[in-house]
């Protein structure tokens, strides 16, 4: 599954979705209420519906906002599972209802990731052999920059979880791993959180929503009683 997911609150201008689908590279967006799943949008939703929005000289994201709100616009009840269930239990799923991602919650229904039908697909074809390259000179400094595709770091994730549930972590690389990834979560929620109090009129909610979302990724921000910046991963 990603961890990393973008979410919408049922409570939030309709308009809204159309910015975030516009915005992030995402085709699929869980609608929470009180940290629970309550529904699914996707792109095709969101395609259909402006197809039937009229001529009115008003952007489409202020029409939604002023004429429908999410509850309206979003599939309910959402079709959702657990993280302990098997690849087919999940491709089972998605062809019994018509659909192509599946928020997975945890027995309280609060969102923990999400899988879609291209996650199956990358699963069923298997790992990809790596194209041939040439090992740079080891200088002792790690890359500036490093480059992943989806499916390779969540490839990398299970085998970090593989190789801790095995005790096979011995100098604690998947566990950094396991860390960096959780600290990815928590930034990507706060930039979430930024920019829709930027664009949607510096609310007191959208203020509150990003000082949690700041207080939650500060929390992961100390590494071994230093700083992540002055640990030399910067």
């Amino acid at each position: 599954m990603t961890e990393a997911v973008l979410s919408i609150n049922v409570n939030e201008p309709a308009g809204e979705v159309l910015r975030l689908f516009a915005g992030y590279p995402v085709h699929h967006l869980p609608v929470l209420s009180d940290q629970k799943v309550v529904g699914m949008l996707s792109t095709a939703d969101v395609m259909k519906i402006q197809a039937f929005i009229p001529k009115t000289g008003l952007p489409p994201d202020v029409y939604l906002s002023k004429h429908l709100d999410v509850a309206t616009l979003m599939r309910k009840p959402a079709i959702t599972i657990r993280a302990h269930a098997t690849l087919l239990e999940a491709a089972t799923l998605m062809a019994r209802h018509g659909v192509h991602a599946l928020p997975i919650v945890n027995e309280h229904d609060r969102l923990l990731g999400i899988i879609t039908t291209t996650d199956i697909m990358h699963a069923a074809l298997g790992p990809q052999p790596a194209s041939p390259v040439t090992a740079p000179e080891s200088t002792g400094h790690v890359p500036l920059q490093v480059q992943m595709s989806p499916p390779e770091f969540q490839r990398a994730l299970a085998a970090a979880r593989a190789a801790i549930g095995r005790g096979e972590d011995v100098n604690g690389i998947a566990m950094g791993l396991m860390y960096m990834c959780q600290r990815l979560v928590s930034l990507e929620h706060v930039l979430q959180h930024a920019d829709r109090y930027l664009h949607l009129g510096e609310s007191s909610s959208q203020k509150a929503a990003l000082r949690t979302a700041v207080a939650n990724a500060k929390s992961l921000q100390s590494i071994g009683g230093s700083s992540y910046t002055d640990s030399g991963l910067a």
